[in-house]
């Protein structure tokens, strides 16, 4: 674990002094997020301004979930972003230079970019987490847990994606699929999924976990929601290790298909 971490800051480190390299365009990128996000957030705003809540939701439930979500898929991009290409890089081989090192090529995927736009992203949320949200500061630790899980099981489901490249060809294209649907679905409010929809999100999909779990942890604190949250980041990182472990195996070997 201390050379993952290691690793991981190192090359952190170097993916963010690539994005403030030129500092225009990451501005721009940070900029033009923040205005997307903006506009999102004035459309719920409208719609609560003719409707008192959505399933129970009201508009501070979805103000504190876009706050969360906002935050972990730009903590995401920040410090992770090598997870949104990483089947494509599998496709193309890049891993033989990462495999005659002796470092953990895991880490190294995920520390290798560090994307500009996310950073408007994560400011964002923090803004809406802080000052929108009606979050009371005795319940900071329970944000934190929830930052920290959600962007954990997010990670992790990504991961598991772009594993899939280990086996299929066209999994680049799948992989950056299931990541965006995920992100899509964690921006409603939990209320309106039922049936399939509902167990689709709460499987295969993880937004339940990553956004609207944390947000009845953080309204309604209590032992067994937090036991979800925990057992559920537990479970998606050991998916998440498997999978890549297997596929990594099979990559050495020599049986995973090119781009």
């Amino acid at each position: 674990m201390g050379g993952f971490v290691s690793t991981y800051l190192a090359q952190a480190g170097a993916a963010a002094r690539t994005a403030f390299a030129d500092r225009t365009n990451f501005a721009l990128q940070s900029l033009g997020m923040i205005v997307n996000d903006g506009f999102v957030l004035v459309l719920w705003f409208m719609f609560f301004a003719g409707f008192r809540s959505v399933g129970g939701w009201r508009l501070a439930d979805v103000t504190l979930l876009m706050g969360l979500m906002m935050t972990i898929f730009g903590t995401a991009g920040m410090l992770f972003g090598g997870y949104r290409d990483m089947a494509a890089t599998i496709l193309r081989g890049e891993l033989e230079a990462l495999l005659t090192q002796p470092k953990p090529v895991l880490a190294r995927l995920l520390a290798r970019e560090s994307i500009a736009s996310a950073w408007g992203d994560a400011l964002l949320g923090v803004v809406l987490l802080v000052g929108a949200a009606g979050i009371e500061p005795a319940r900071a630790p329970l944000v934190l847990l929830a930052i920290v899980c959600g962007l954990t099981i997010h990670l992790s489901a990504s991961v598991a994606f772009a594993s899939l490249a280990f086996w299929i060809a066209g999994a680049r294209s799948f992989s950056r699929d299931l990541t965006d649907f995920t992100l899509l679905f964690c921006t409603y409010p939990g209320s309106i999924f039922t049936g399939a929809a509902k167990l689709i999100t709460y499987t295969v999909l993880p937004a339940g976990f990553v956004v609207m779990v944390p947000v009845q942890l953080i309204h309604a604190p209590s032992w067994r929601t937090a036991a979800i949250m925990l057992g559920s980041t537990a479970a998606y990182v050991a998916i998440a290790w498997a999978a890549f472990s297997i596929g990594l195996s099979r990559y050495r070997r020599g049986n995973t298909p090119t781009a």
